[in-house]
Protein backbone atom coordinates (compact mmCIF):
# COMPACT_ATOMS: atom_id res chain seq x y z
CA UNK A 1 0.00 0.00 0.00
CA UNK A 2 1.18 3.49 -1.08
CA UNK A 3 -0.34 6.64 0.99
CA UNK A 4 -1.00 9.73 0.08
CA UNK A 5 -1.16 12.71 2.57
CA UNK A 6 -4.26 15.32 2.06
CA UNK A 7 -5.47 17.73 3.81
CA UNK A 8 -9.13 17.29 5.49
CA UNK A 9 -11.16 19.32 8.19
CA UNK A 10 -7.81 21.45 9.18
CA UNK A 11 -5.96 17.64 9.74
CA UNK A 12 -3.06 16.28 7.81
CA UNK A 13 -4.26 12.39 7.06
CA UNK A 14 -2.70 9.85 5.06
CA UNK A 15 -4.72 8.33 2.38
CA UNK A 16 -3.44 4.47 1.25
CA UNK A 17 -4.04 3.32 -2.16
CA UNK A 18 -3.19 -0.69 -3.19
CA UNK A 19 0.18 -1.16 -5.09
CA UNK A 20 -1.67 -0.81 -8.85
CA UNK A 21 -3.50 2.45 -8.44
CA UNK A 22 -0.08 3.91 -7.18
CA UNK A 23 1.65 2.47 -10.07
CA UNK A 24 -0.75 4.31 -12.18
CA UNK A 25 -0.84 7.01 -11.06
CA UNK A 26 3.20 7.25 -11.16
CA UNK A 27 3.30 6.37 -14.69
CA UNK A 28 0.40 8.96 -15.58
CA UNK A 29 2.48 11.70 -13.82
CA UNK A 30 5.97 10.76 -15.99
CA UNK A 31 4.18 10.86 -19.32
CA UNK A 32 2.57 14.44 -18.31
CA UNK A 33 5.89 15.45 -17.59
CA UNK A 34 7.19 14.12 -20.52
CA UNK A 35 4.26 16.27 -22.76
CA UNK A 36 4.89 19.51 -20.58
CA UNK A 37 8.71 18.90 -21.23
CA UNK A 38 8.15 17.98 -25.35
CA UNK A 39 6.03 21.08 -25.36
CA UNK A 40 8.34 23.51 -24.04
CA UNK A 41 11.36 22.36 -26.55
CA UNK A 42 8.94 22.95 -29.02
CA UNK A 43 7.62 26.41 -27.97
CA UNK A 44 11.32 26.79 -27.73
CA UNK A 45 12.34 25.86 -31.22
CA UNK A 46 9.70 28.09 -32.63
CA UNK A 47 10.57 31.22 -30.62
CA UNK A 48 14.29 30.43 -31.94
CA UNK A 49 14.68 32.11 -35.09
CA UNK A 50 17.58 31.87 -38.32
CA UNK A 51 20.39 34.06 -37.97
CA UNK A 52 20.40 34.35 -41.59
CA UNK A 53 16.11 34.42 -42.38
CA UNK A 54 14.78 35.01 -39.48
CA UNK A 55 12.43 31.87 -39.89
CA UNK A 56 12.38 29.13 -37.34
CA UNK A 57 15.10 26.65 -37.03
CA UNK A 58 14.76 22.82 -37.84
CA UNK A 59 15.59 21.87 -34.46
CA UNK A 60 17.15 23.56 -31.48
CA UNK A 61 20.83 22.65 -32.02
CA UNK A 62 20.82 24.29 -35.42
CA UNK A 63 21.36 27.79 -35.71
CA UNK A 64 19.80 27.87 -38.94
CA UNK A 65 16.71 27.08 -40.99
CA UNK A 66 16.71 23.86 -43.32
CA UNK A 67 16.71 26.44 -46.48
CA UNK A 68 19.59 28.53 -45.10
CA UNK A 69 21.55 25.23 -43.25
CA UNK A 70 21.41 23.36 -47.03
CA UNK A 71 22.91 26.76 -48.47
CA UNK A 72 25.48 27.38 -45.57
CA UNK A 73 26.22 23.69 -46.38
CA UNK A 74 26.97 24.11 -49.79
CA UNK A 75 29.32 27.08 -49.57
CA UNK A 76 31.26 25.63 -46.81
CA UNK A 77 32.00 22.36 -49.30
CA UNK A 78 32.93 24.73 -52.22
CA UNK A 79 35.43 26.23 -49.57
CA UNK A 80 34.28 30.15 -50.34
CA UNK A 81 36.64 32.63 -48.47
CA UNK A 82 35.35 33.92 -45.73
CA UNK A 83 35.00 37.49 -46.95
CA UNK A 84 32.60 36.18 -49.94
CA UNK A 85 30.77 33.92 -47.58
CA UNK A 86 30.04 37.26 -46.18
CA UNK A 87 28.93 39.29 -48.68
CA UNK A 88 26.95 36.66 -49.53
CA UNK A 89 24.77 36.06 -46.62
CA UNK A 90 24.73 40.14 -46.51
CA UNK A 91 22.78 40.28 -49.55
CA UNK A 92 20.86 37.69 -48.83
CA UNK A 93 19.67 39.26 -45.75
CA UNK A 94 18.93 42.45 -47.62
CA UNK A 95 16.88 40.66 -50.30
CA UNK A 96 16.31 37.43 -49.56
CA UNK A 97 17.06 34.54 -51.90
CA UNK A 98 16.44 36.38 -55.48
CA UNK A 99 18.72 36.37 -58.38
CA UNK A 100 21.25 39.03 -58.91
CA UNK A 101 21.30 39.81 -62.00
CA UNK A 102 17.37 39.89 -62.16
CA UNK A 103 15.85 39.98 -58.89
CA UNK A 104 13.67 36.72 -59.66
CA UNK A 105 12.76 35.15 -56.86
CA UNK A 106 14.98 31.91 -56.49
CA UNK A 107 13.77 28.20 -56.42
CA UNK A 108 15.96 26.10 -53.39
CA UNK A 109 14.22 22.97 -53.64
CA UNK A 110 14.35 21.43 -57.09
CA UNK A 111 17.98 21.37 -59.03
CA UNK A 112 15.96 20.42 -62.35
CA UNK A 113 14.31 23.90 -62.45
CA UNK A 114 15.59 26.38 -64.39
CA UNK A 115 15.14 28.75 -61.68
CA UNK A 116 17.18 26.82 -58.92
CA UNK A 117 19.26 28.49 -57.07
CA UNK A 118 23.22 28.39 -58.22
CA UNK A 119 26.43 30.07 -57.64
CA UNK A 120 27.92 32.61 -60.55
CA UNK A 121 31.37 33.97 -60.75
CA UNK A 122 30.45 38.03 -61.09
CA UNK A 123 33.80 37.98 -63.18
CA UNK A 124 34.70 34.39 -64.89
CA UNK A 125 36.93 33.00 -63.13
CA UNK A 126 37.77 35.80 -60.43
CA UNK A 127 36.90 33.71 -56.49
CA UNK A 128 36.75 37.28 -55.11
CA UNK A 129 33.17 37.72 -55.92
CA UNK A 130 30.40 34.86 -56.27
CA UNK A 131 26.44 36.12 -56.17
CA UNK A 132 23.68 34.00 -57.09
CA UNK A 133 21.62 33.75 -59.78
CA UNK A 134 19.41 31.10 -61.38
CA UNK A 135 20.37 28.15 -63.83
CA UNK A 136 19.03 29.86 -66.69
CA UNK A 137 20.30 33.28 -66.68
CA UNK A 138 23.84 31.73 -65.32
CA UNK A 139 23.75 29.82 -68.63
CA UNK A 140 23.15 32.61 -70.87
CA UNK A 141 25.92 34.77 -69.18
CA UNK A 142 28.23 31.72 -69.80
CA UNK A 143 31.87 33.12 -69.51
CA UNK A 144 30.96 36.54 -69.56
CA UNK A 145 31.65 39.71 -67.10
CA UNK A 146 28.21 41.11 -66.63
CA UNK A 147 28.89 44.56 -67.94
CA UNK A 148 29.45 42.04 -71.62
CA UNK A 149 26.58 40.31 -70.37
CA UNK A 150 24.01 43.40 -69.95
CA UNK A 151 26.29 44.91 -73.51
CA UNK A 152 25.08 41.49 -75.48
CA UNK A 153 21.57 41.15 -74.33
CA UNK A 154 20.89 44.60 -75.16
CA UNK A 155 22.56 44.48 -78.66
CA UNK A 156 20.56 41.16 -79.40
CA UNK A 157 17.16 43.02 -78.09
CA UNK A 158 17.99 45.84 -80.32
CA UNK A 159 18.81 43.85 -83.54
CA UNK A 160 15.41 42.00 -82.75
CA UNK A 161 13.26 44.57 -82.37
CA UNK A 162 14.94 47.63 -84.78
CA UNK A 163 16.96 45.50 -86.75
CA UNK A 164 20.30 47.04 -85.57
CA UNK A 165 23.14 44.57 -86.89
CA UNK A 166 25.26 42.90 -84.09
CA UNK A 167 28.81 44.48 -83.61
CA UNK A 168 31.73 42.15 -82.68
CA UNK A 169 33.39 42.73 -80.07
CA UNK A 170 36.50 41.53 -78.29
CA UNK A 171 35.42 39.62 -74.61
CA UNK A 172 37.93 39.32 -72.36
CA UNK A 173 36.87 35.86 -70.25
CA UNK A 174 35.88 33.77 -73.59
CA UNK A 175 37.57 30.57 -72.96
CA UNK A 176 35.59 28.01 -75.67
CA UNK A 177 37.63 26.34 -78.35
CA UNK A 178 35.84 24.29 -81.12
CA UNK A 179 38.95 23.10 -82.57
CA UNK A 180 38.27 19.74 -83.79
CA UNK A 181 39.93 16.53 -81.50
CA UNK A 182 41.91 14.92 -83.95
CA UNK A 183 42.77 15.76 -87.93
CA UNK A 184 40.15 13.73 -90.51
CA UNK A 185 39.48 14.02 -94.03
CA UNK A 186 36.74 16.04 -95.73
CA UNK A 187 37.02 13.70 -98.87
CA UNK A 188 35.31 10.72 -96.10
CA UNK A 189 32.58 13.45 -95.41
CA UNK A 190 28.95 11.74 -95.89
CA UNK A 191 27.57 14.41 -97.43
CA UNK A 192 26.87 13.35 -101.32
CA UNK A 193 28.91 16.62 -103.33
CA UNK A 194 29.32 17.31 -107.01
CA UNK A 195 32.23 15.53 -108.08
CA UNK A 196 34.14 16.95 -110.81
CA UNK A 197 33.00 20.26 -111.09
CA UNK A 198 36.22 22.13 -109.82
CA UNK A 199 33.89 24.42 -107.37
CA UNK A 200 33.54 24.21 -103.79
CA UNK A 201 30.09 22.27 -103.23
CA UNK A 202 29.38 24.40 -100.46
CA UNK A 203 30.70 27.80 -100.98
CA UNK A 204 30.69 27.76 -104.74
CA UNK A 205 34.33 29.06 -104.96
CA UNK A 206 36.36 27.43 -107.98
CA UNK A 207 39.30 25.37 -106.85
CA UNK A 208 42.72 24.14 -107.61
CA UNK A 209 41.79 20.83 -108.95
CA UNK A 210 38.77 18.94 -109.94
CA UNK A 211 39.72 16.43 -107.91
CA UNK A 212 39.06 18.52 -104.88
CA UNK A 213 35.38 18.61 -103.20
CA UNK A 214 36.10 21.80 -101.18
CA UNK A 215 37.92 24.65 -100.43
CA UNK A 216 39.68 25.20 -97.62
CA UNK A 217 37.55 26.79 -95.08
CA UNK A 218 34.53 24.83 -96.21
CA UNK A 219 36.37 21.62 -95.99
CA UNK A 220 36.84 22.28 -92.64
CA UNK A 221 33.03 23.16 -92.07
CA UNK A 222 32.62 19.64 -93.73
CA UNK A 223 34.70 17.48 -91.04
CA UNK A 224 32.43 19.51 -88.59
CA UNK A 225 29.11 18.52 -90.03
CA UNK A 226 30.76 15.01 -90.34
CA UNK A 227 31.87 14.66 -86.84
CA UNK A 228 28.51 15.98 -85.76
CA UNK A 229 26.08 14.54 -88.63
CA UNK A 230 25.41 11.36 -86.48
CA UNK A 231 22.91 12.95 -84.28
CA UNK A 232 21.44 14.83 -87.25
CA UNK A 233 19.54 13.47 -90.15
CA UNK A 234 20.38 13.57 -93.72
CA UNK A 235 18.14 16.04 -94.26
CA UNK A 236 18.97 18.24 -92.04
CA UNK A 237 22.38 18.31 -93.31
CA UNK A 238 21.30 19.26 -96.61
CA UNK A 239 19.61 21.84 -95.34
CA UNK A 240 22.19 23.51 -93.41
CA UNK A 241 24.39 23.21 -96.50
CA UNK A 242 21.58 24.54 -98.96
CA UNK A 243 21.14 27.68 -96.73
CA UNK A 244 24.93 28.27 -96.67
CA UNK A 245 25.04 28.12 -100.15
CA UNK A 246 21.83 30.78 -100.35
CA UNK A 247 22.76 33.07 -97.95
CA UNK A 248 27.09 32.54 -96.93
CA UNK A 249 28.54 32.19 -93.57
CA UNK A 250 25.96 34.41 -91.65
CA UNK A 251 24.47 33.49 -88.36
CA UNK A 252 20.19 32.30 -88.85
CA UNK A 253 19.44 34.42 -85.88
CA UNK A 254 21.02 37.20 -85.98
CA UNK A 255 22.24 37.63 -89.86
CA UNK A 256 25.65 38.31 -88.74
CA UNK A 257 28.79 37.23 -90.29
CA UNK A 258 30.37 34.51 -88.85
CA UNK A 259 34.03 33.61 -88.23
CA UNK A 260 35.37 30.19 -89.99
CA UNK A 261 38.77 30.22 -89.44
CA UNK A 262 39.43 30.81 -85.46
CA UNK A 263 37.33 28.23 -83.33
CA UNK A 264 38.42 30.18 -80.45
CA UNK A 265 36.20 33.03 -81.06
CA UNK A 266 32.52 33.79 -79.66
CA UNK A 267 31.92 34.39 -83.75
CA UNK A 268 32.72 31.06 -84.35
CA UNK A 269 30.57 29.06 -86.98
CA UNK A 270 28.56 26.37 -85.06
CA UNK A 271 25.65 24.48 -85.82
CA UNK A 272 22.81 24.78 -83.33
CA UNK A 273 19.81 22.99 -83.25
CA UNK A 274 16.57 24.92 -84.25
CA UNK A 275 14.46 23.43 -80.50
CA UNK A 276 16.21 21.71 -78.34
CA UNK A 277 16.50 17.63 -78.52
CA UNK A 278 15.08 17.86 -82.37
CA UNK A 279 17.73 16.57 -84.78
CA UNK A 280 15.84 17.39 -87.95
CA UNK A 281 16.51 20.84 -87.90
CA UNK A 282 19.90 22.61 -87.44
CA UNK A 283 21.26 25.99 -87.98
CA UNK A 284 24.85 27.92 -88.70
CA UNK A 285 24.89 30.60 -85.76
CA UNK A 286 27.74 31.76 -83.69
CA UNK A 287 29.57 29.97 -80.54
CA UNK A 288 27.99 32.87 -78.13
CA UNK A 289 24.56 32.52 -79.27
CA UNK A 290 24.50 28.94 -79.75
CA UNK A 291 25.83 28.63 -75.58
CA UNK A 292 23.10 31.67 -74.89
CA UNK A 293 20.60 29.89 -76.23
CA UNK A 294 21.11 26.63 -73.61
CA UNK A 295 17.62 24.49 -73.92
CA UNK A 296 15.49 27.21 -75.31
CA UNK A 297 13.34 27.13 -78.30
CA UNK A 298 14.00 30.12 -81.00
CA UNK A 299 11.06 31.80 -79.23
CA UNK A 300 11.69 31.05 -75.99
CA UNK A 301 15.62 32.82 -76.26
CA UNK A 302 13.78 35.92 -78.03
CA UNK A 303 11.64 36.45 -74.89
CA UNK A 304 14.54 36.09 -72.43
CA UNK A 305 16.44 38.42 -74.58
CA UNK A 306 14.33 41.56 -74.62
CA UNK A 307 12.43 40.65 -70.76
CA UNK A 308 16.03 41.17 -69.59
CA UNK A 309 16.52 44.33 -71.47
CA UNK A 310 13.38 46.18 -70.35
CA UNK A 311 14.52 45.16 -67.02
CA UNK A 312 17.82 46.42 -67.02
CA UNK A 313 16.79 49.85 -69.20
CA UNK A 314 13.20 49.82 -67.48
CA UNK A 315 13.04 48.21 -64.11
CA UNK A 316 10.57 45.69 -65.79
CA UNK A 317 9.61 42.62 -63.93
CA UNK A 318 10.22 39.73 -66.03
CA UNK A 319 7.56 37.02 -65.85
CA UNK A 320 8.65 33.43 -65.40
CA UNK A 321 8.19 31.35 -68.96
CA UNK A 322 9.04 27.64 -68.28
CA UNK A 323 11.05 26.25 -71.36
CA UNK A 324 9.36 23.40 -72.18
CA UNK A 325 12.30 21.53 -73.65
CA UNK A 326 14.38 22.29 -70.43
CA UNK A 327 16.32 19.27 -70.01
CA UNK A 328 18.97 20.26 -67.11
CA UNK A 329 19.74 19.09 -63.76
CA UNK A 330 22.01 20.60 -61.16
CA UNK A 331 24.57 17.98 -59.56
CA UNK A 332 23.03 19.26 -56.10
CA UNK A 333 23.54 15.98 -54.56
CA UNK A 334 27.39 15.80 -54.94
CA UNK A 335 27.20 19.21 -52.90
CA UNK A 336 24.69 18.00 -50.15
CA UNK A 337 26.95 14.45 -49.56
CA UNK A 338 26.92 14.02 -46.02
CA UNK A 339 24.57 16.75 -45.06
CA UNK A 340 22.67 16.99 -41.59
CA UNK A 341 20.78 19.49 -40.58
CA UNK A 342 23.17 19.72 -37.51
CA UNK A 343 26.11 20.09 -39.43
CA UNK A 344 26.11 23.62 -39.23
Amino acid sequence: MVGLVVKRHNSIEPIAFPAGVSFILATAGREWYRKIIKSSKILHIRKKKCCRCGKPVANDRSIYCPTCSRFAFRMKVRRYPPEVVKAIWAYIKKYGYVCYYTGMLLNMTDPESPWFCVFDHWAPHDPTKIVITCALINGMKTDLAEKEFWSIVRALANFKRHHIPLRKRRLEFWDHDYALAGPESALSSPILPTRGTGICDICGKRLKSIMFTYCPRCAKIAVRLKSDGKHYSPQAVEEVISYMRTKGFVCYFTGMRLNITDPTSPWYLVFNRLRPGDNSKIVPTFALLSVMKLDLTEDEFWYYVEALTDYKDKGTKIRKRTPVCWNRRYPIEEELKGYTETDL
